[in-house]
């Protein structure tokens, strides 16, 4: 069954993607820069989602051992996911700190709630069998939203501080073009 295989790949994106952040976020802290709740709160989502979509891709594939049809598969599959996006949503919602954000960033966090919505919305309607069949499509098409979260949020973490860094030496250095042509 190919849907299997392209969930096993999904799952070893999760935890690849899980691992890294992890690193870069212990490794990331130096002396003097400030770790703020934002960041705290980015990396945790990186970490949470790619761990609750890893349990989601193993729960469905060791399901995929019983003898159970495709559709109750796809169908208990996709409540699951309907149920751990709730909780992602809830979690970020209590932990957001939308007072000291810029309005791009706070307008990106409503987006990305917007998609996680809509995450959920398209699997209940999966698990019911209203305009989905219990398939497989919705349940993976939600691996691949959550996926672009945890990327969107995996650049960030990985940049912010890098372009942090460009912004002091520029401020130390004003007269200094850093960038040659020719």
């Amino acid at each position: 069954m190919k849907e299997l295989d392209q969930l096993i790949v999904v799952l070893e994106c999760c935890i690849i993607l899980a691992g890294f952040a992890a690193i870069v976020g212990t490794l990331q802290p130096k002396k003097g820069r400030n770790v703020t709740k934002g960041r705290i709160v980015s990396l945790a989502m990186i970490i949470y989602i790619s761990l609750v979509n890893a349990l989601l891709a193993s729960f469905t594939l060791a399901l995929s051992n019983f003898d159970i049809s495709d559709n109750s598969l796809w169908a208990a599959s996709s409540a699951a996911m309907s149920l751990a996006t709730t909780f992602s949503i809830i979690y970020l919602w209590v932990k957001k700190r939308l007072k000291s954000i810029s309005i791009v960033a706070k307008i990106i966090y409503f987006i990305l709630f917007g998609l996680a919505g809509s995450v959920v919305f398209m699997n209940i309607l999966n698990t019911l069998g209203i305009i989905f069949n219990r398939e497989y499509a919705p349940y993976f098409l939600s691996f691949v939203c959550n996926l672009f979260v945890v990327g969107y949020a995996f650049s960030r973490l990985l940049m912010r501080p890098l372009w942090e860094v460009v912004k002091e030496n520029e401020l130390r250095h004003p007269h200094r073009n850093p960038v040659r042509t020719g």
